[in-house]
């Protein structure tokens, strides 16, 4: 009988400890409906990658000496800007943030809609993302 208990609570522990990684990654990842856009919540930031842009990007900073254009970061105060990095947010495994649903998390809020993103942080400050156009607010 000890040793079963045992069995079960140790089963019940596993699985728990599995589970954890799938619920966090839900909540701090995702990407949108078309797969274009992917972002990750995380360090009170929140750091959205658009793979295809169809409008002008802006020049790449002197001080940039890796990929630019692509990535968009919002701190947890203050308004958005475009980052400079060589990784990236894109992951075909993060959950789709459908047409219509808003996301809310560590104090940033974003919404998908059929025309783009739109995440905005505790004062109110974010951007609207699209393949077509990214504005700043």
């Amino acid at each position: 009988m000890k040793c079963k208990n045992f069995l079960t609570i140790l089963t019940t522990s596993l699985v728990s400890m599995i589970s954890l990684p799938a619920i966090a990654q839900a909540e701090s990842s995702f990407q949108t409906p078309t797969g274009n856009i992917h972002c990750y919540i995380a360090d009170q930031n929140i750091r959205c990658d658009i793979i295809k842009i169809t409008a002008k990007i802006p020049p790449k900073p002197s001080n940039c000496e890796l990929d630019w254009g692509h990535a968009f970061i919002l701190d947890a105060r203050g308004r958005g800007y475009r980052g400079c990095y060589g990784d990236t947010t894109v992951n075909p495994q993060n959950p789709v943030l459908q047409y219509g649903k808003t996301l809310r998390y560590e104090g940033f809020t974003c919404t998908s809609r059929r025309t783009g993103l739109t995440c905005v942080n505790r004062d109110q400050r974010g951007w609207e993302l699209s393949r077509e156009r990214q504005r700043f607010f």
